[in-house]
C-alpha cells in the first residue's frame, strides 16, 4: 500500500496575487491593484513559497521512491530533514513578520 502524496500547492501568479492584495485593500481605501515589479515583495514571497513547495514535494517523492526501492533511505532522510528545516524557517519568519507588524501597528504617532 502506497501512501498518497499531498497535492501540490498551485503557484501564485502576478494577477492572482494582485487580486488577493486588492481583496485585502490598503488603509484609506487606496486601491493596490497593478502589475507587480520583478523585485516586488509579493513576487519574492511567491517564489519563496514555490521553493518551499518544491523542497517538500521532492522529500515526498524521494520517500515514496525509497519505499519502492528506487532511492536510498539516506537520500530520503536528507530530503526530509531539508524540508523540515525549510518549513521551520518559513514558520519562524512568518511569526517574526506578524510580531513586527503588530509592533508597528501599536506605535503611537
Amino acid at each position: 500500500m502506497i501512501i498518497p502524496s499531498i497535492p501540490a500547492i498551485p503557484s501564485i501568479s502576478a494577477t492572482a496575487a494582485s487580486g488577493a492584495t486588492q481583496a485585502v485593500g490598503a488603509p484609506g481605501g487606496v486601491s493596490t491593484t497593478g502589475a507587480a515589479t520583478s523585485g516586488s515583495f509579493q513576487n519574492i514571497l511567491g517564489q519563496a513559497i514555490d521553493s518551499l513547495n518544491g523542497v517538500t514535494n521532492n522529500a515526498t517523492n524521494l520517500s515514496l521512491q525509497a519505499v519502492a526501492g528506487n532511492a536510498t533511505v539516506a537520500d530520503a532522510t536528507v530530503a526530509s530533514i531539508v524540508a523540515t528545516l525549510d518549513t521551520q524557517l518559513a514558520s519562524a519568519l512568518a511569526s517574526r513578520a506578524v510580531t513586527s507588524l503588530n509592533t508597528i501597528m501599536n506605535m503611537q504617532l
